[in-house]
């Protein structure tokens, strides 16, 4: 009996299982028609299973936050300002006594965490952590007023009941799975200190605070046997913790900067745990990108406690390579742990930057600005290696953070190349200088940043465009001021340096234009509108500026200059067009 053809199934929108039905009902018909062939004659040699191809699945809809959950967030924010606003008018009113206001915080807050609670370990997870949040604010404000406005007890004791608070609620994010909770947690405990803080000197205080309250909340990822896709409670816990160091850095007294650096060591690791998330089961995402801001921001804050000691700046240079010898170090074990070569851009990368930063602590540090284009080159660099690798979620954050550095060496640029090329241009020699170093370095990590298009591709082309041009006519200035006699080496720029900044900017239009000629959709509008801005700008500089009070030599050296790019471009241009037509 031959095998009945299989049916359709009902119908189904998917396209996918579209595609697997017709391809089963091939292979059906190809079986049915080879079947009288092979039952006349003995099979010579044995034929090969037609193999089913595999299904096609589609990929798993992204889960859509409720309009529940929206609304109970910003219910839950309403509510509390509404708690706030009661409660001041009751207080003018005198209906409620100090002690009845703070009971009835501590009931409400208490109910509407506990209802949370329940909320999260049941099958409305998203509502519940709304809900917390409005539980855990209602009882910090209770517990901050009757410590700062009802003195039924001293600010630390309110800080400890805080702080305790939080610890339950990551019990109850680690019970429940939640990485909600835990950022909403977390969130309650980073607030805390600013709540209630007195005022005064307690930058060691705040940084063991801080220790603790990251080493207790670390403990909800391992307990949950999950925290690698809980990206908003790690980045939540990074970066509250480091911005709440910043003040602390700065304020810190010579006699505690020693111990402030060395709970900077803690949080370091801290952080490193918070990025990594060793033995746990999940390989955690963005780990590189947490660990780069964590890096950078522990050698800043490290300067400022080094500058508080007091000690030398030249032996700060000890620290930072020691930085990138972790860094260095850390390369294989996370081999193992990312199970691949993931980190490896991002490390590399990092290490690099440290011991580019530690050349310039040891020697000068105007060569700060440098430092920081070596740093966005390097990430810009690590973040193409890591896309070629595959590790795209990683690319992408190398990308944002090599922009992020780019754009500080770009503002240092501006602000100290720009000064120095105006009052001091003749007293600095022409590409051996840190305003030169800082303009190309910055141009090259904007130029890899466009090496991948998109909005980011688009900004750094902008970018990359301001940077070059003007680093390169502010050299090719030094040049010819360099060159000039002794009368024109003073403040401000000279008649010829000027036109020679011109005739760079229409070099470059030009050479952009042409470029463009040769391109295609974006790439040929982009650099074509270049050409034509640059060569623009250099004919009216030449004439709104370069001809006032010129005499007739310096006249006719711009016009011939600024004339003979342009004909140059056409000309070529024009060759080139013919070529291609032929």
């Amino acid at each position: 009996m031959e095998p009945q053809a299989p049916k359709d199934q009902p119908g189904s929108e998917d396209l996918a299982e579209r595609v697997a039905q017709l391809e089963a009902q091939v292979a059906w018909l190809l079986q049915r028609q080879q079947a009288p062939a092979s039952q006349g004659q003995a099979p010579t040699q044995p034929q090969a299973p037609i193999r089913p191809r595999p299904v096609i699945r589609p990929a798993t809809p992204r889960k859509e936050i409720s309009p529940v959950v929206w609304i109970a967030g910003i219910a839950a924010s309403i509510f509390l300002f509404g708690a706030l606003f009661f409660f001041r008018w009751a207080i003018q009113q005198g209906w409620v006594g100090a002690e009845l206001r703070f009971v009835l915080g501590l009931l409400v807050g208490g109910a509407i965490a506990a209802f949370a609670a329940k909320l999260i370990l049941g099958d409305s997870r998203r509502l519940g952590v709304a809900l917390l949040l409005a539980g855990l604010g209602t009882l910090q404000f209770t517990f901050r007023a009757g410590a700062m406005e009802y003195h039924f007890y001293a600010a630390p004791m309110g800080l400890a009941a805080t702080a305790l608070v939080t610890l339950l609620a990551g019990a109850l994010a680690a019970r429940g799975r939640s990485g909600g909770a835990l950022t909403v947690s977390l969130v309650s405990g980073l607030v805390a200190p600013l709540v209630f803080s007195q005022g005064g000197h307690h930058e060691v205080a705040l940084a063991v605070y801080l220790a603790v309250l990251m080493a207790a909340t670390l403990a909800v990822p391992y307990l949950a046997h999950a925290g690698g896709s809980w990206h908003g409670a790690r980045w939540t816990a990074l970066v509250g913790t480091w911005l709440l160091l910043l003040p602390a850095c700065l304020e810190v007294g010579k006699a505690d900067a020693s111990t402030l650096g060395l709970l900077l060591i803690l949080h370091l690791l801290l952080a490193g745990l918070w990025a990594w998330l060793p033995r746990t089961e999940e390989i955690p995402g963005t780990p590189t990108a947490l660990w780069l801001v964590a890096s950078i921001l522990a050698t800043t804050y490290g300067w400022l406690a080094w500058k508080h000691l007091g000690l030398a700046v030249e032996t700060f240079a000890l620290p930072v390579i020691a930085a990138a010898a972790l860094n260095l170090l850390l390369v294989q074990p996370l081999r193992s742990r990312m199970e691949g070569r993931r980190a490896d851009w991002g490390l590399l990368a990092l290490a690099a930057g440290h011991l580019a930063l530690a050349v310039p602590v040891a020697l000068a540090w105007r060569w700060v600005g440098p430092l920081w284009g070596v740093f966005a080159l390097g990430l810009a660099w690590a973040s193409l290696k890591a896309e070629d690798s595959d590790f795209a979620q990683e690319a992408t954050a190398l990308r944002w953070l090599a922009a992020a550095l780019a754009l500080l060496t770009t503002l240092r640029w501006a602000f100290h190349g720009l000064d120095g090329f105006l009052f001091r241009s003749g007293g600095l020699t022409p590409f051996l200088n840190s305003a030169f170093a800082e303009g190309a370095l910055a141009s090259a990590a904007w130029w890899m940043l466009t090496r991948r298009g998109g909005p980011l591709g688009v900004i750094a082309f902008l970018a990359l465009e301001l940077t070059a041009n003007v680093t390169l006519a502010f050299e090719a200035a030094r040049v010819v001021q360099y060159f000039q006699s002794p009368a024109h080496k003073g403040y401000g720029l000279s008649r010829a340096a000027s036109i020679a900044m011109t005739l760079v900017w229409a070099l470059s239009g030009a050479w952009q234009w042409m470029h463009g000629l040769g391109q295609r959709d974006e790439a040929r509008r982009a650099f074509m509108f270049a050409g034509y801005a640059w060569m623009g700008l250099a004919s009216l500089k030449l004439i709104a500026s370069d001809l006032d009070r010129a005499d007739t030599p310096l006249r006719a050296l711009a016009f011939l200059g600024v004339g003979a790019i342009g004909m140059a471009a056409a000309i070529l241009a024009n060759r080139k067009r013919a070529g291609a037509a032929s």
